[in-house]
C-alpha cells in the first residue's frame, strides 16, 4: 500500500509540475485573471469613481416639492440643497458644489449632462407634483389624488410559484458566471487528462512508465495531479475576484451569493472526478492525438447539454425536469448553482445529489481502470467493449 501511494504521488507531482509550468496554462490563467479583475473594476472606473448621491439644488417651493417626490423614488440617490435664486444656482454649478439645480418645477440647470436615471426620476416627479397641484386646485381630496396617481400594479397569474424568475438580477448573474466557470474548468481539465493519456500512448512513453508502475497507479496519479492544479486555478480565480471587489467600497456579494459559491466549491471535486474519468475512458480507446477530438465527443456533449439544461430549467425551476436533473451526477454540478439562486434547491438536496455522484464514482472508477488497462498499450483504435475484454484478461 505504501509503495502504491508513493507511485501515485510521484505521478501526481509530475502531472502538476508539467502542466503547471506549461505556456498554455500560464497564458490562460493570466487571461482569466485579467478578465475577472476588469469585470469588477471597469464598471466602477467608468462610473468616475464617485459612488455618492447626486447633489440636487432646488429654487422655489415647486422645485422643493418635486425634489421631495424624487427622493422617495428608490431608483436614484439624491442629496437636496436649497438655493436662494438662479444666480446662486449657476455659481454653485460652476464651482462644482452641486451636480444640477431644479428651478421651480420645469427647468433643470446642469453644468454637464446628468445621469439618465436622475433625469428620468426628476421628470416623473415633476409630472406627479404638477398633477397633484392641479387636483388640489380642483378640490380633489389628497387621499383620492394619491389613488389616482398611484403607479400601475402588475400581478402575474397562472404561473406556479418560482416560475418566471428575473434572470437579470445580480444573484442569477453570479449563478450563471459560477456555473460557466465550473463548466470551463471541467472541460479544460478533462481534455488535459485525455490529451496526456493519448500523448503518452503515441510517443510510447507509457511503455516505459508501465515498466515501473501499474496502469491504475498511472491513471489515478494523472487524475489527482491535474485535479490539484484545477483547485489551484479555482483558488486563484476566487482570490482575484474577492481581492478586486474587496479593494472597492460598496462592492458586495448579492443575496445568496455565498451559498452559490459554496455549492460550486462543493461540486468541483466530484464533478471533476466524474468528467476526468469519462475523458480518460474515451481517450484510452485511441492511440493518436488526431483521433482525440472524435473520442471526446461524448463528455463534451454531456457538458454542453448540462449548460443548456442550466438555462432551460431556470425558465421553470419547479418543473419536473429541474427536479430530476438536479440529481443527475454529470448534470448536477452545472445545473445546481442556478437552482440554488432560484431558491428551489437547498443543502439537503445538494448533499443527496453529492451522495449519488459519489455512488456513481464508485461504479465509474473500476470501469475506467479496466478500459484504461486494456487499451493503454494498444497501438490502434479499439472499442470500449474490446478494451474491457482486454482489461479483464490483463488482471
Amino acid at each position: 500500500m505504501r509503495t502504491m501511494l508513493r507511485h501515485v504521488g510521484l505521478v501526481a507531482a509530475r502531472e502538476f509540475t508539467e502542466r503547471g509550468r506549461s505556456r498554455a496554462f500560464l497564458i490562460s490563467n493570466a487571461f482569466i485573471l485579467v478578465v475577472i479583475v476588469a469585470a469588477v473594476l471597469v464598471p466602477v472606473l467608468l462610473g468616475g469613481g464617485d459612488d455618492g448621491p447626486h447633489r440636487l439644488g432646488v429654487v422655489g417651493d415647486a422645485a422643493a416639492d418635486t425634489a421631495a417626490a424624487a427622493v422617495a423614488d428608490p431608483g436614484v440617490a439624491l442629496t437636496v440643497v436649497t438655493v436662494a435664486d438662479r444666480d446662486a444656482a449657476e455659481a454653485a454649478l460652476a464651482a462644482g458644489t452641486l451636480d444640477s439645480v431644479l428651478v421651480d418645477s420645469g427647468v433643470l440647470l446642469v453644468a454637464d449632462a446628468p445621469p439618465t436615471e436622475v433625469r428620468t426620476v426628476l421628470s416623473r416627479a415633476a409630472t406627479s407634483t404638477a398633477l397633484r397641484r392641479l387636483l388640489a386646485d380642483a378640490g380633489v381630496p389628497p387621499a383620492d389624488a394619491a389613488g389616482v396617481l398611484a403607479p400601475l400594479r402588475v400581478e402575474t397569474v397562472g404561473q406556479p410559484d418560482g416560475a418566471g424568475v428575473d434572470l437579470a438580477t445580480p444573484t442569477f448573474v453570479l449563478a450563471f458566471v459560477a456555473a460557466f466557470l465550473l463548466y470551463g474548468l471541467l472541460a479544460l481539465l478533462g481534455q488535459w487528462v485525455a490529451q496526456g493519456i493519448v500523448e503518452e500512448k503515441q510517443s510510447r512513453i507509457v511503455e516505459v512508465l508501465l515498466s515501473a508502475l501499474r496502469p491504475g497507479e498511472l491513471l489515478v496519479g494523472k487524475v489527482l495531479g491535474l485535479g490539484a492544479l484545477g483547485l489551484l486555478q479555482l483558488g486563484l480565480i476566487a482570490g482575484a475576484a474577492l481581492g478586486a471587489s474587496g479593494a472597492l467600497s460598496g462592492v458586495d456579494l448579492p443575496a445568496g451569493g455565498g451559498r452559490i459559491i459554496a455549492v460550486v466549491l462543493a461540486w468541483f471535486l466530484p464533478g471533476y472526478l466524474l468528467y476526468a474519468l469519462l475523458f480518460a475512458l474515451t481517450a484510452a480507446t485511441v492511440s493518436r492525438v488526431e483521433d482525440l477530438s472524435s473520442a471526446s465527443l461524448l463528455p463534451i456533449a454531456v457538458l454542453v447539454g448540462s449548460l443548456l439544461l442550466a438555462q432551460t430549467t431556470l425558465g421553470d425551476p419547479t418543473s419536473t425536469l429541474a427536479t430530476v436533473v438536479a440529481y443527475v451526477p454529470f448534470v448536477a454540478p452545472i445545473v445546481q448553482p442556478g437552482l440554488v439562486a432560484a431558491g428551489v434547491v437547498g443543502w439537503p438536496q445538494t448533499l443527496a445529489s453529492l451522495a449519488i455522484a459519489v455512488a456513481t464514482l464508485a461504479l465509474l472508477v473500476p470501469l475506467t481502470a479496466r478500459v484504461y488497462r486494456g487499451g493503454v498499450l494498444r497501438t490502434a483504435k479499439v472499442s470500449v467493449r474490446e478494451a474491457l475484454r482486454s482489461g479483464r484478461a490483463a488482471r
